[in-house]
């Protein structure tokens, strides 16, 4: 048994870089605020406009069953939760108190995440990303690349180059996104069995998508049906088979571009906005292996991590 545990642990815990958990900070917090963020009159539509949750998910369940609903869920209750989101999420961004930021930013995101979904259309594509947003203030994300590393420098104190907590954020979000893929393969055999791949299953979710949303690459594609075949098997084999990218590590590049170029087709044929996922895929891609890292990224890490050279006294004239 100890053997096994001892495996686990050095899987899940291995004493790794912190610059690669350092770049996966800067592009989650970055797209979470420039491109995923809430959009406020949108809640506060929401929030004004009903005057109850026809389907509250549970963090909002908890707050409002401990405040009054006047107090979060108003005009002014929404604009100050989105303040505090926001703040915090820049200070994640550039590092400042970074643990503690991203700690509250993360409450923040899925604050209002989980209101979004309390009025019966709930959807699954935020998920991942926000459990990986909340697994970053667990590790030392601010160790590399942050105000916290520079001030700790300025302080005399070392940097902290690796830690054995380093990649466990990004392996969570590989084994999380293996089980969404896995989960979401099995249900179509299961809905459908082999039939699903059959070219008219998916042509029929083409063509009504398409038409829907007036996208004409996915009317072409859903009126050619050995087109529609291949990728129905395509996608479910990927669905299934994606797991092999935690066994076989080496083959782990292939399968995360593979899901960036799987829902980005996605996207333009039948409109599905799966960007989180498009943007974990791509994470793991840069970061999950510290031998993949940018030269960019390690050059301004070098700079940083460069120590100040000392000012020569000014010589008598």
């Amino acid at each position: 048994m100890k053997r096994w545990l001892d495996r686990w642990n050095a899987w899940w815990f291995p004493g790794a870089s912190t610059l690669p958990l350092a770049g996966a900070r800067l592009v989650a917090v970055a797209a979470q605020l420039l491109w995923f963020g809430p959009n406020l009159p949108h809640h506060i539509n929401l929030a004004t406009h009903n005057s109850h949750f026809s389907d509250p998910q549970p963090l909002i369940r908890l707050l409002n069953h401990l405040l009054p609903r006047h107090v979060l869920f108003s005009a002014t209750g929404m604009t100050a939760v989105w303040w505090v989101t926001a703040i915090a999420g820049w200070l994640a961004l550039v590092g400042f108190r970074t643990r503690t930021a991203l700690f509250i930013f993360t409450l923040g995101t899925w604050f209002f995440v989980s209101h979004g979904y309390s009025y019966a259309d709930v959807h699954h594509r935020e998920a991942p990303f926000a459990l990986f947003l909340m697994a970053l203030p667990f590790a030392p994300s601010g160790a590399r690349l942050s105000l916290d590393a520079l001030l700790r420098r300025r302080r005399g104190l070392m940097p902290e180059l690796r830690s054995p907590l380093a990649l466990w954020p990004l392996k969570f979000v590989h084994v999380l996104l293996t089980m969404t893929y896995l989960s979401t393969g099995i249900s179509k055999l299961l809905a459908g069995g082999l039939a699903w791949m059959n070219g008219y299953t998916l042509q029929n979710y083409i063509l009504s998508d398409a038409i829907e949303r007036s996208i004409p690459l996915g009317v072409w594609v859903a009126q050619h049906y050995w087109l529609c075949v291949l990728l129905s098997i395509g996608t479910v084999l990927f669905e299934l088979f994606y797991f092999l990218s935690l066994l076989l590590p080496r083959t782990a590049p292939f399968w995360f571009l593979g899901g960036v170029f799987f829902h980005i087709g996605l996207y333009y044929v039948a409109g599905h906005p799966f960007y989180q996922f498009i943007l974990l895929n791509f994470i793991l891609f840069l970061f999950l292996d510290p031998d993949r890292i940018p030269a960019w990224l390690q050059r301004l890490d070098a700079a940083l991590l460069q120590p100040d050279r000392p000012r020569e006294a000014p010589q008598p004239s």
